[in-house]
């Protein structure tokens, strides 16, 4: 009875309980983090127009999603009771890594198009690209709607929502594993052609695979997380969500300032628009005078 009494006096939209199990979350760290995602969405955003690379929107609002879940934490950490803040934060920082890899997986189909290279991967650039936004797209949805049915009261649609979210997880680390893959046969394959035409698009694509091999282990921690129950080890130490999720997000977004891909396509631009100048200028006849 005073159990009822207790709960219906609760103000709406909070528990009787803290949301964080047993400790409180960092304000500080949390605007921290939001701080440096609007800080490197607002670099990108600018670099778009001098790159033309409007292929980085979708990391943009991945870091701006980052930067609103960090926010909603803060928000979150003044009242560990309340519902909202609590599972805007969790659902916006669970489903904002998929928007940086779409940008991860654009990338790639832009350098094989760039370096008429298209003939040395053994998927299209159009078709790779199409492929794995799709998938990418379904791991978003995926983990959103995953995470909605996860603030559900009900235990079973709880247990649901997990699965759900689990599932996208591990789709997304097939997804990058194969990707890793397509990217190391297109490097083998274009260095052994002789038709390499420089520019330093080796460096770009060992950058693939740095990013692979980040959203992979990101994705790995994940899942063990949800694997475990709501009171596992990594649930209940903070510092575990800004070392495997958003730092590793941060890298990914400041790795891209400091090796942008779009010095690269526009080089190559620069570099086929040269080569057909001149072989234009080859084939004028000269008349004598």
């Amino acid at each position: 009875m005073s159990n009822s009494t207790s709960n219906s006096t609760l103000p709406a939209g909070e528990v009787d309980h803290n949301l964080y199990g047993n400790f409180q979350p960092s304000k500080t760290a949390a605007y921290g983090y939001m701080a440096l995602f609007v800080l490197s969405a607002f670099v990108h955003f600018i670099m778009i127009f001098p790159l033309r690379a409007a292929f980085f929107i979708p990391l943009i609002l991945g870091c701006a999603m980052e930067a609103g879940g960090y926010y909603c934490r803060a928000w979150s950490a003044s009242n560990t009771h309340k519902i909202l803040p609590f599972v805007i934060s969790s659902l916006l920082i669970l489903a904002a890594p998929p928007m940086l890899a779409a940008t991860v997986y654009m990338t790639f189909g832009r350098i094989i198009r760039n370096l008429k290279a298209a003939t040395f991967s053994i998927i299209s650039p159009r078709w790779l690209t199409s492929l794995f936004v799709l998938g990418d797209v379904i791991c978003l949805g995926s983990q959103l709607a995953g995470s909605v049915l996860r603030a559900s009261d009900d235990l079973q649609t709880n247990q649901t929502g997990s699965h759900i979210v689990l599932a996208g997880l591990i789709l997304q680390v097939v997804m990058f594993s194969f990707f890793g893959l397509l990217v190391a046969i297109f490097h083998a394959r274009y260095t052994r052609s002789g038709e390499d035409i420089g520019l330093g698009w080796k460096k770009h694509v060992v950058m693939l695979y740095v990013l692979s091999v980040v959203f992979v282990v990101r994705n790995i921690v994940r899942i063990v997380e949800f694997t475990q129950s709501g009171d596992g080890y990594i649930a209940m130490h903070e510092s575990m969500l800004y070392l495997f999720d958003g730092s590793f997000m941060l890298f990914v977004s400041v790795l891209f300032l400091l090796v942008h891909p779009g010095r690269l396509l526009r080089e190559a631009r620069r570099f086929h628009k040269k080569d057909r100048f001149t072989m234009g200028s080859e084939m004028v006849p000269i008349i004598p005078k």
